[in-house]
Protein backbone atom coordinates (compact mmCIF):
# COMPACT_ATOMS: atom_id res chain seq x y z
CA UNK A 1 0.00 0.00 0.00
CA UNK A 2 2.39 2.63 0.96
CA UNK A 3 4.88 1.36 -2.03
CA UNK A 4 1.40 2.26 -4.04
CA UNK A 5 1.45 5.64 -2.95
CA UNK A 6 4.93 6.27 -3.50
CA UNK A 7 4.69 4.93 -6.68
CA UNK A 8 1.78 7.26 -7.60
CA UNK A 9 3.28 10.44 -6.08
CA UNK A 10 7.11 9.48 -8.29
CA UNK A 11 4.40 9.45 -11.92
CA UNK A 12 2.53 12.65 -10.72
CA UNK A 13 5.93 14.20 -10.21
CA UNK A 14 7.25 13.16 -13.37
CA UNK A 15 4.65 13.99 -15.06
CA UNK A 16 5.35 17.20 -13.88
CA UNK A 17 9.34 17.35 -15.19
CA UNK A 18 10.41 16.04 -12.23
CA UNK A 19 13.35 13.12 -12.38
CA UNK A 20 14.36 10.54 -10.51
CA UNK A 21 18.49 10.85 -9.29
CA UNK A 22 20.41 7.19 -8.24
CA UNK A 23 21.68 9.03 -4.10
CA UNK A 24 19.57 11.08 -1.69
CA UNK A 25 22.20 14.17 -1.28
CA UNK A 26 21.98 14.93 -5.30
CA UNK A 27 18.28 15.60 -5.05
CA UNK A 28 15.89 18.48 -4.71
CA UNK A 29 13.36 16.50 -2.20
CA UNK A 30 13.74 13.02 -0.89
CA UNK A 31 10.38 11.44 0.14
CA UNK A 32 10.06 8.41 2.48
CA UNK A 33 6.69 6.31 2.64
CA UNK A 34 7.22 4.47 6.05
CA UNK A 35 5.45 1.55 7.37
CA UNK A 36 5.26 0.68 10.85
CA UNK A 37 3.78 -2.83 11.02
CA UNK A 38 6.06 -4.07 13.20
CA UNK A 39 8.84 -3.24 15.60
CA UNK A 40 11.43 -4.59 12.88
CA UNK A 41 10.28 -2.69 9.85
CA UNK A 42 9.90 0.30 12.54
CA UNK A 43 13.51 0.24 13.12
CA UNK A 44 14.42 0.03 9.49
CA UNK A 45 12.54 3.19 8.32
CA UNK A 46 14.46 5.11 11.34
CA UNK A 47 17.70 4.46 10.33
CA UNK A 48 16.70 5.22 6.40
CA UNK A 49 14.65 8.43 8.30
CA UNK A 50 17.96 9.50 10.02
CA UNK A 51 19.70 8.96 6.72
CA UNK A 52 17.75 11.19 4.73
CA UNK A 53 17.71 13.64 7.12
CA UNK A 54 21.55 13.86 7.58
CA UNK A 55 22.08 15.11 3.86
CA UNK A 56 20.26 18.25 4.86
CA UNK A 57 18.07 18.37 1.82
CA UNK A 58 14.21 18.53 1.94
CA UNK A 59 12.91 15.62 3.50
CA UNK A 60 9.04 14.23 3.44
CA UNK A 61 7.94 12.30 5.33
CA UNK A 62 4.30 10.20 4.80
CA UNK A 63 3.13 6.63 5.02
CA UNK A 64 1.66 5.27 8.64
CA UNK A 65 4.79 6.46 10.90
CA UNK A 66 4.09 9.77 10.01
CA UNK A 67 0.51 9.90 11.31
CA UNK A 68 1.07 7.41 14.52
CA UNK A 69 4.72 7.55 15.23
CA UNK A 70 5.92 11.11 14.45
CA UNK A 71 7.20 12.03 18.17
CA UNK A 72 9.96 9.32 17.38
CA UNK A 73 10.78 10.75 14.12
CA UNK A 74 11.00 14.42 14.66
CA UNK A 75 13.85 13.80 16.89
CA UNK A 76 15.83 12.62 14.04
CA UNK A 77 14.72 14.64 11.56
CA UNK A 78 13.84 18.25 12.69
CA UNK A 79 13.76 19.65 9.58
CA UNK A 80 10.71 17.10 8.08
CA UNK A 81 8.00 17.58 6.69
CA UNK A 82 5.17 15.48 7.66
CA UNK A 83 2.20 14.50 5.50
CA UNK A 84 -0.49 11.53 6.68
CA UNK A 85 -0.80 8.28 4.54
CA UNK A 86 -3.16 8.99 1.41
CA UNK A 87 -2.99 12.47 1.41
CA UNK A 88 -2.22 12.76 -2.29
CA UNK A 89 -3.23 16.55 -2.39
CA UNK A 90 -1.42 17.71 0.35
CA UNK A 91 1.75 16.33 -0.82
CA UNK A 92 1.29 17.94 -4.17
CA UNK A 93 0.56 21.21 -2.83
CA UNK A 94 4.17 20.79 -0.79
CA UNK A 95 6.03 20.77 -3.96
CA UNK A 96 3.83 22.95 -6.25
CA UNK A 97 2.23 20.50 -8.14
CA UNK A 98 -1.42 20.37 -9.47
CA UNK A 99 -2.60 16.34 -8.84
CA UNK A 100 -3.44 16.76 -12.49
CA UNK A 101 -5.64 13.79 -14.61
CA UNK A 102 -3.04 13.43 -17.17
CA UNK A 103 -0.05 11.95 -14.80
CA UNK A 104 0.83 8.48 -16.32
CA UNK A 105 0.92 5.67 -14.21
CA UNK A 106 4.70 3.85 -13.56
CA UNK A 107 5.13 0.48 -12.74
CA UNK A 108 7.72 -0.79 -10.60
CA UNK A 109 10.55 -0.56 -11.43
CA UNK A 110 12.25 -3.30 -13.45
CA UNK A 111 8.84 -4.72 -13.57
CA UNK A 112 5.56 -4.67 -16.03
CA UNK A 113 3.74 -4.52 -12.61
CA UNK A 114 1.45 -1.55 -11.22
CA UNK A 115 0.08 -0.95 -7.59
CA UNK A 116 -3.10 0.58 -7.81
CA UNK A 117 -4.22 1.68 -4.28
CA UNK A 118 -8.42 0.80 -4.51
CA UNK A 119 -8.72 2.21 -0.20
CA UNK A 120 -7.60 3.38 2.83
CA UNK A 121 -8.11 2.51 6.79
CA UNK A 122 -10.41 -0.23 7.17
CA UNK A 123 -13.25 -1.35 8.88
CA UNK A 124 -11.69 -4.01 11.38
CA UNK A 125 -10.63 -3.30 15.52
CA UNK A 126 -7.83 -5.34 15.08
CA UNK A 127 -6.35 -5.40 18.94
CA UNK A 128 -2.09 -5.56 17.40
CA UNK A 129 -3.12 -3.77 14.43
CA UNK A 130 -1.01 0.07 14.37
CA UNK A 131 -2.44 0.42 10.64
CA UNK A 132 -5.61 1.03 11.78
CA UNK A 133 -5.11 3.85 14.21
CA UNK A 134 -2.43 5.43 11.02
CA UNK A 135 -5.29 5.36 8.62
CA UNK A 136 -8.49 5.68 10.20
CA UNK A 137 -11.86 4.73 8.78
CA UNK A 138 -12.21 3.36 5.58
CA UNK A 139 -12.27 5.69 2.27
CA UNK A 140 -12.75 3.94 -0.57
CA UNK A 141 -11.45 5.37 -4.11
CA UNK A 142 -14.26 6.07 -6.58
CA UNK A 143 -15.06 3.34 -9.11
CA UNK A 144 -14.25 5.83 -11.96
CA UNK A 145 -10.91 7.17 -10.36
CA UNK A 146 -9.55 3.48 -10.51
CA UNK A 147 -10.64 2.30 -14.23
CA UNK A 148 -9.29 5.77 -14.98
CA UNK A 149 -5.62 5.42 -13.41
CA UNK A 150 -5.81 2.15 -15.51
CA UNK A 151 -6.67 3.50 -18.60
CA UNK A 152 -3.46 6.14 -18.24
CA UNK A 153 -0.97 2.96 -18.08
CA UNK A 154 1.15 2.42 -20.77
CA UNK A 155 -0.46 -0.57 -22.42
CA UNK A 156 2.09 -0.58 -25.73
CA UNK A 157 4.96 -3.26 -24.96
CA UNK A 158 2.94 -5.79 -23.57
CA UNK A 159 0.78 -7.10 -20.71
CA UNK A 160 0.79 -5.74 -17.17
CA UNK A 161 -0.26 -7.34 -14.08
CA UNK A 162 -2.32 -4.49 -12.46
CA UNK A 163 -2.20 -5.65 -8.26
CA UNK A 164 -5.09 -3.72 -6.29
CA UNK A 165 -4.29 -3.61 -2.95
CA UNK A 166 -5.56 -2.28 0.23
CA UNK A 167 -5.52 -2.60 4.44
CA UNK A 168 -8.39 -4.83 3.24
CA UNK A 169 -9.48 -4.94 -0.15
CA UNK A 170 -12.85 -7.14 0.85
CA UNK A 171 -14.26 -4.12 2.61
CA UNK A 172 -13.70 -1.89 -0.51
CA UNK A 173 -17.21 0.33 -1.28
CA UNK A 174 -18.71 -0.11 1.99
CA UNK A 175 -18.78 3.37 2.36
CA UNK A 176 -19.99 4.56 -0.86
CA UNK A 177 -22.58 1.85 -1.30
CA UNK A 178 -20.79 -0.53 -3.95
CA UNK A 179 -18.50 -3.56 -3.38
CA UNK A 180 -15.33 -5.23 -4.45
CA UNK A 181 -16.92 -7.51 -7.22
CA UNK A 182 -18.75 -4.44 -8.57
CA UNK A 183 -15.03 -2.73 -8.64
CA UNK A 184 -13.58 -5.85 -10.00
CA UNK A 185 -16.41 -5.58 -13.35
CA UNK A 186 -16.00 -2.52 -14.16
CA UNK A 187 -11.79 -2.77 -14.20
CA UNK A 188 -12.23 -6.40 -16.33
CA UNK A 189 -14.43 -4.60 -19.01
CA UNK A 190 -11.38 -2.67 -19.71
CA UNK A 191 -10.07 -3.21 -23.31
CA UNK A 192 -6.28 -3.55 -22.28
CA UNK A 193 -4.07 -6.91 -21.78
CA UNK A 194 -3.63 -7.28 -18.30
CA UNK A 195 -4.09 -9.72 -15.38
CA UNK A 196 -5.17 -8.40 -11.97
CA UNK A 197 -4.04 -9.43 -8.76
CA UNK A 198 -6.41 -8.69 -5.58
CA UNK A 199 -4.61 -8.10 -2.48
CA UNK A 200 -5.41 -8.95 0.98
CA UNK A 201 -9.16 -9.75 2.17
CA UNK A 202 -10.14 -9.94 5.58
CA UNK A 203 -12.45 -12.90 6.20
CA UNK A 204 -14.85 -11.31 8.01
CA UNK A 205 -15.54 -8.54 5.02
CA UNK A 206 -15.38 -11.59 2.30
CA UNK A 207 -18.03 -13.62 3.96
CA UNK A 208 -21.30 -11.22 3.31
CA UNK A 209 -19.53 -10.65 -0.51
CA UNK A 210 -18.78 -14.45 -0.53
CA UNK A 211 -21.58 -15.84 -3.90
CA UNK A 212 -20.90 -12.27 -5.46
CA UNK A 213 -16.72 -12.84 -5.03
CA UNK A 214 -16.30 -16.19 -6.02
CA UNK A 215 -18.60 -15.57 -9.43
CA UNK A 216 -16.10 -12.62 -10.19
CA UNK A 217 -13.13 -14.49 -9.90
CA UNK A 218 -14.22 -16.42 -13.18
CA UNK A 219 -13.23 -13.80 -15.41
CA UNK A 220 -10.14 -14.26 -17.44
CA UNK A 221 -8.21 -11.31 -16.21
CA UNK A 222 -8.10 -11.92 -12.64
CA UNK A 223 -5.68 -13.87 -11.12
CA UNK A 224 -6.70 -16.99 -9.10
CA UNK A 225 -5.02 -16.35 -6.30
CA UNK A 226 -6.86 -15.87 -2.54
CA UNK A 227 -5.07 -13.80 -0.28
CA UNK A 228 -7.13 -14.88 2.76
CA UNK A 229 -4.95 -14.00 6.23
CA UNK A 230 -6.21 -16.54 9.17
CA UNK A 231 -3.37 -14.87 12.15
CA UNK A 232 -4.51 -17.75 13.81
CA UNK A 233 -6.13 -21.46 14.06
CA UNK A 234 -7.26 -20.74 17.67
CA UNK A 235 -10.87 -19.10 17.55
CA UNK A 236 -10.08 -18.21 21.45
CA UNK A 237 -7.13 -16.57 19.86
CA UNK A 238 -9.42 -14.81 17.27
CA UNK A 239 -11.25 -13.89 19.21
CA UNK A 240 -8.92 -12.28 21.30
CA UNK A 241 -7.52 -10.24 18.07
CA UNK A 242 -11.15 -9.41 17.70
CA UNK A 243 -10.95 -10.51 14.33
CA UNK A 244 -14.54 -10.53 13.83
CA UNK A 245 -14.48 -14.33 12.04
CA UNK A 246 -13.79 -18.00 13.32
CA UNK A 247 -11.52 -20.76 12.02
CA UNK A 248 -14.77 -22.43 10.53
CA UNK A 249 -15.76 -18.93 8.37
CA UNK A 250 -12.17 -19.21 7.11
CA UNK A 251 -12.19 -23.13 5.85
CA UNK A 252 -15.84 -22.25 4.27
CA UNK A 253 -14.45 -19.47 2.07
CA UNK A 254 -11.71 -21.53 1.11
CA UNK A 255 -13.67 -24.57 -0.12
CA UNK A 256 -16.22 -22.09 -1.61
CA UNK A 257 -13.66 -20.97 -3.81
CA UNK A 258 -11.24 -24.25 -4.48
CA UNK A 259 -14.95 -25.92 -5.46
CA UNK A 260 -15.13 -23.64 -8.20
CA UNK A 261 -11.11 -23.26 -8.91
CA UNK A 262 -9.22 -26.51 -7.85
CA UNK A 263 -5.84 -24.63 -8.69
CA UNK A 264 -5.78 -21.55 -7.04
CA UNK A 265 -3.24 -20.18 -5.05
CA UNK A 266 -4.21 -19.91 -1.51
CA UNK A 267 -2.08 -17.69 0.66
CA UNK A 268 -2.43 -16.84 4.28
CA UNK A 269 -0.73 -15.17 7.74
CA UNK A 270 0.05 -16.63 10.66
CA UNK A 271 1.28 -14.45 13.68
CA UNK A 272 3.17 -16.54 16.27
CA UNK A 273 3.27 -15.58 19.78
CA UNK A 274 0.50 -13.52 20.60
CA UNK A 275 -0.04 -13.25 24.41
CA UNK A 276 -1.62 -15.83 26.47
CA UNK A 277 -0.83 -18.25 22.87
CA UNK A 278 -0.34 -22.01 24.74
CA UNK A 279 1.09 -25.16 22.99
CA UNK A 280 -2.25 -26.26 22.03
CA UNK A 281 -2.95 -23.22 20.03
CA UNK A 282 0.85 -23.42 18.07
CA UNK A 283 -0.20 -27.30 17.80
CA UNK A 284 -3.83 -25.74 16.19
CA UNK A 285 -1.49 -24.08 13.72
CA UNK A 286 0.50 -26.88 12.75
CA UNK A 287 -2.86 -28.61 11.80
CA UNK A 288 -4.41 -25.56 10.04
CA UNK A 289 -1.55 -25.79 8.17
CA UNK A 290 -1.31 -29.57 7.25
CA UNK A 291 -4.79 -29.66 6.44
CA UNK A 292 -5.35 -26.66 4.56
CA UNK A 293 -2.30 -26.61 2.59
CA UNK A 294 -1.93 -23.21 1.77
CA UNK A 295 0.81 -22.54 -1.11
CA UNK A 296 2.05 -19.29 0.86
CA UNK A 297 1.98 -18.52 4.58
CA UNK A 298 3.28 -15.15 5.80
CA UNK A 299 4.51 -16.15 9.68
CA UNK A 300 5.34 -12.89 11.73
CA UNK A 301 6.29 -12.98 15.10
CA UNK A 302 4.11 -11.14 17.17
CA UNK A 303 4.93 -7.41 17.36
CA UNK A 304 3.48 -4.73 20.39
CA UNK A 305 2.61 -1.87 18.50
CA UNK A 306 1.80 1.57 20.32
CA UNK A 307 -1.37 2.22 21.44
CA UNK A 308 -3.11 -0.96 20.38
CA UNK A 309 -5.09 -2.96 23.26
CA UNK A 310 -2.32 -6.07 22.28
CA UNK A 311 0.67 -3.76 23.32
CA UNK A 312 -0.56 -3.90 26.97
CA UNK A 313 -1.54 -7.66 27.03
CA UNK A 314 -0.29 -10.04 29.66
CA UNK A 315 0.98 -13.57 29.29
CA UNK A 316 3.45 -12.56 26.40
CA UNK A 317 4.90 -15.61 25.00
CA UNK A 318 8.75 -15.96 26.29
CA UNK A 319 10.67 -14.90 23.22
CA UNK A 320 12.84 -18.14 22.51
CA UNK A 321 9.12 -20.37 22.54
CA UNK A 322 7.73 -17.72 19.70
CA UNK A 323 11.32 -18.34 17.75
CA UNK A 324 10.93 -22.01 18.03
CA UNK A 325 7.16 -21.76 17.31
CA UNK A 326 8.04 -20.29 14.48
CA UNK A 327 10.70 -22.05 12.91
CA UNK A 328 8.44 -25.09 13.47
CA UNK A 329 5.93 -23.08 11.20
CA UNK A 330 8.18 -22.25 8.64
CA UNK A 331 9.44 -26.00 8.17
CA UNK A 332 5.84 -27.26 8.37
CA UNK A 333 4.96 -24.15 5.13
CA UNK A 334 7.85 -25.18 3.08
CA UNK A 335 7.16 -29.04 3.02
CA UNK A 336 3.77 -28.27 1.96
CA UNK A 337 4.59 -26.00 -0.50
CA UNK A 338 7.82 -28.16 -1.83
CA UNK A 339 5.14 -30.79 -2.29
CA UNK A 340 2.82 -28.50 -4.21
CA UNK A 341 5.49 -27.66 -6.54
CA UNK A 342 6.29 -30.91 -7.25
CA UNK A 343 3.36 -31.86 -8.51
CA UNK A 344 3.61 -29.11 -11.14
CA UNK A 345 6.93 -30.54 -12.70
CA UNK A 346 6.60 -31.45 -16.53
CA UNK A 347 3.31 -29.56 -16.97
CA UNK A 348 2.86 -26.85 -19.53
CA UNK A 349 1.47 -23.54 -18.81
CA UNK A 350 0.25 -20.11 -20.23
CA UNK A 351 2.29 -17.22 -18.43
CA UNK A 352 2.79 -13.51 -18.33
CA UNK A 353 6.45 -12.30 -18.23
CA UNK A 354 6.34 -9.45 -15.42
CA UNK A 355 9.54 -8.62 -13.87
CA UNK A 356 13.35 -9.28 -14.41
CA UNK A 357 15.11 -11.68 -11.99
CA UNK A 358 18.49 -12.14 -11.01
CA UNK A 359 20.95 -14.13 -12.35
CA UNK A 360 20.16 -13.30 -15.94
CA UNK A 361 16.44 -14.44 -15.61
CA UNK A 362 12.86 -13.41 -16.07
CA UNK A 363 9.92 -14.05 -13.54
CA UNK A 364 6.42 -14.93 -15.06
CA UNK A 365 3.31 -15.56 -14.05
CA UNK A 366 0.82 -18.29 -14.41
CA UNK A 367 -2.96 -18.22 -14.29
CA UNK A 368 -3.05 -19.41 -10.62
CA UNK A 369 -0.37 -16.85 -9.73
CA UNK A 370 2.38 -19.45 -9.53
CA UNK A 371 6.13 -17.75 -9.86
CA UNK A 372 8.02 -19.60 -12.79
CA UNK A 373 11.53 -18.09 -13.10
CA UNK A 374 12.45 -18.12 -16.94
CA UNK A 375 15.46 -17.33 -18.78
CA UNK A 376 16.42 -13.87 -20.13
CA UNK A 377 15.62 -14.39 -23.61
CA UNK A 378 11.88 -13.93 -23.11
CA UNK A 379 10.82 -10.01 -22.79
CA UNK A 380 8.48 -7.86 -20.48
CA UNK A 381 4.62 -8.24 -21.09
CA UNK A 382 4.91 -11.31 -23.31
CA UNK A 383 2.22 -14.06 -23.21
CA UNK A 384 4.44 -17.26 -23.76
CA UNK A 385 3.59 -21.29 -22.90
CA UNK A 386 6.23 -22.68 -20.62
CA UNK A 387 7.25 -26.17 -19.43
CA UNK A 388 7.92 -26.76 -15.96
CA UNK A 389 10.84 -28.72 -15.61
CA UNK A 390 12.42 -28.08 -11.81
CA UNK A 391 11.14 -26.81 -8.93
CA UNK A 392 11.41 -25.00 -5.23
CA UNK A 393 9.52 -24.34 -1.99
CA UNK A 394 8.80 -20.72 -3.56
CA UNK A 395 9.31 -20.73 -7.73
CA UNK A 396 8.66 -22.85 -10.57
CA UNK A 397 11.89 -23.17 -13.18
CA UNK A 398 10.29 -23.70 -16.73
CA UNK A 399 11.52 -23.01 -20.45
CA UNK A 400 9.29 -21.76 -23.57
CA UNK A 401 7.49 -25.03 -24.42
Amino acid sequence: MNRGEALEFKSILRSAGWDLVSEPDSADLNVIATCAVIETTEKEMMKRVRHLSSVGKPLIVTGCMASVLRSKIEPIAPQALFVNPDNMEKMCEIVGVRQQDKWAPEAIPETFCHILPIASGCLGECSYCITRNARGELKSRPVDGVTENISRMDFSRGAREIQLTAQDTASYGRDTGVSLPDLLREVTSLDYDFKTRIGMMNPRTVMPILDDLVDTFEHEKIFKFLHLPIQSASDRILAEMNRGYTVEDFREIVRRFRGRYPEITLSTDLIVGYPDETRSDHLANIDFLESMKPNIVNITRFSPRPGTKAANGNNRVPGWVVKSRSRELTRTRFKISNEANRSKVGKVYDVIVTEKGTKNTMIARTNNYDQVILPRSVDLGQRVRVKINDFSPIHLIGYPA
